[in-house]
């Protein structure tokens, strides 16, 4: 899949799951003194790392939009039936739209009812909070993208100025996912009528302005979309591991209280875009979870997020090998026949293991470091399965924020072992990623610098060879001169 940026399409789902997560528990609570927590709680009760509705609706428009096509009609249909599912939290303006349709088809004239009935009323922030599946789903055209995401909006929301705010977020996140930048919405001002454009000129210079704290209460959806570009904006990008940026701009998201955790779903989209997926920190992706879309299987874990936002990007296509679609990829892997499963000596804990040595040894945790198979990632064996894309290249630039990934793992693996839990580390021949990984654990774990703990793992594993790359950066995280 050569034609886009993988990492920053896997972002847009991952980050918008984590800001709502993140932020379900202080929902019109109290914002947190530090940093929020992924604790749960909030109005729908939700579990740790549990998602709300906020991306269980987006879930439905990425549904749509993962079959290579979206109708109206359609995504109308996943948001009935969604809602008569019995969620535990729906916005009131969703809720009033959708508990008056009957059919798929009445859907948006109810929401047209509504804004007609109450126009000072209308324009509430639950299009903006789902809006992120359409900038997947059509990157690269900036018209369609700018339609689809007011039409999708008016599903519900029929106030002009839900629409308008739909827009110009896609085309932030579309420009994010092509440039990197996380000013993209200046250009989705330009594409509105001329005589919307000062008013989104004179809204985002409301938010240069700052501060974050003027955007609170933050229901209406012009707050909402303030409140998040606040928050991303006003963050400053650590000078070391940038990626960091989406980590603390998702906890000022939530600082700034009200409606916590649509204001971080709407932050962590754009955020997962300009970032990427490998700037989620892998302890909120071991917990996200939460109901799908249609309410038809059991709960979606972050994976099915990748899986979505991948094939949304990629109309509905799969690549060569099937992933992310394919139940088991056994049949491309068997041309690596041999099991490789081993201790690592310091920490029998923490097994390093290759594809198949991985499908035969049970773990707490298990991290995947090449691309698995739905049914892999089922597997009741391994309770937590995290699947990341690190890809096993001798070129900086190929993989993104290799410094914060080997060291965001370190740091989990270590705190579950902490809790004594087991930890298995494979990719596909244990060659480079899995000792990289093992070697960042050490590094951390047991005070090794990072150069001399990458040959100690090496010195463990039968088909263990040196990237490069992966030890730059592990020199560069724990050096050889550190104490």
């Amino acid at each position: 899949m050569p034609d886009l940026d993988l990492d920053r399409c896997e972002g847009v789902l991952l980050g918008l799951a984590a800001g709502d997560a993140l932020g379900a528990g202080y929902e019109f609570g109290t914002p947190p003194a530090g940093d929020a927590e992924m604790r749960g709680g909030g109005l729908g009760h939700w579990a740790p790392g549990e998602w709300t509705d906020d991306t269980q609706m987006a879930i439905c428009l990425a549904e749509e939009t993962a079959t290579g096509s979206i109708e109206l009609e359609a995504v109308a249909g996943r948001f009935l039936e969604w809602y008569h599912s019995g969620p535990a939290d729906v916005g009131v303006q969703t809720r009033s739209v959708l508990s008056r349709s009957a059919s798929p088809g009445e859907v948006a004239t109810r929401a047209a009812e509504y804004a007609r009935a109450q126009p000072d009323r209308s324009a509430g922030n639950g299009s903006l909070m789902r809006t992120a599946p359409i900038a997947l789903s059509s990157i690269g055209a900036d018209e369609r993208l700018g339609e689809l995401a007011m039409a999708v909006s008016a599903l519900t929301h029929a106030d002009p100025l839900a629409g308008e705010a739909c827009a110009l977020w896609c085309i932030a996140i579309e420009r994010a996912i092509t440039t990197g930048t996380l000013e993209g919405i200046r250009d989705g001002i330009d594409l509105l009528p001329t005589d919307r454009r000062p008013y989104w000129r004179e809204r985002i210079a409301e938010v240069e302005a700052g501060p974050m704290s003027r955007f609170s209460p933050n229901g209406f959806v012009v707050s909402a979309l303030q409140a998040a570009l606040s928050a991303i904006w006003h963050t400053p990008v650590p000078a070391t591991q940038p990626c960091r940026h989406l980590q603390h701009a998702l906890h000022a998201a939530v600082g700034i209280g009200d409606d916590t955790d649509t204001v971080a779903a709407i932050a962590g989209g754009l955020l997962g875009a300009a970032w990427g997926a490998s700037a989620v920190p892998v302890e909120w992706r071991a917990i996200l979870h939460g109901k799908p879309g249609t309410y038809r299987k059991s709960d979606y874990a972050s994976q099915d997020l990748v899986r979505l936002a991948v094939l949304s990007a990629f109309g509905g296509r799969a690549d060569p090998v099937g992933w992310p679609e394919a139940d088991d990829l056994r049949p491309y892997y068997k041309r690596w026949p041999d099991v490789i499963v081993q201790p690592l000596e310091e920490d029998g804990g923490v097994l390093l293991a290759n594809f198949q040595g991985a499908l035969e040894t049970p773990a707490d945790v298990t991290i995947s470091l090449c691309r698995m198979g739905r049914r892999q990632l089922d597997s009741t064996a391994h309770p937590v399965w995290i699947e990341l894309g690190l890809l096993d290249s001798s070129a900086v630039a190929d993989n993104r924020n290799t410094e914060f990934v080997l060291h965001d793992l370190a740091r989990a693996i270590a705190g579950w072992r902490e809790r004594n839990k087991t930890v298995l580390i494979h990719c596909v021949q244990a060659e480079r990623r899995t000792p990289a990984v093992a070697a960042a654990y050490l590094a951390e774990r047991f005070g090794v610098p990072g150069s001399d703990a990458l040959q100690r793992v090496c010195a463990q594993l039968p088909a263990a060879l040196v990237n490069p790359a992966f030890e730059k950066a592990l020199e560069a995280i724990w050096p050889s001169d550190s104490t």
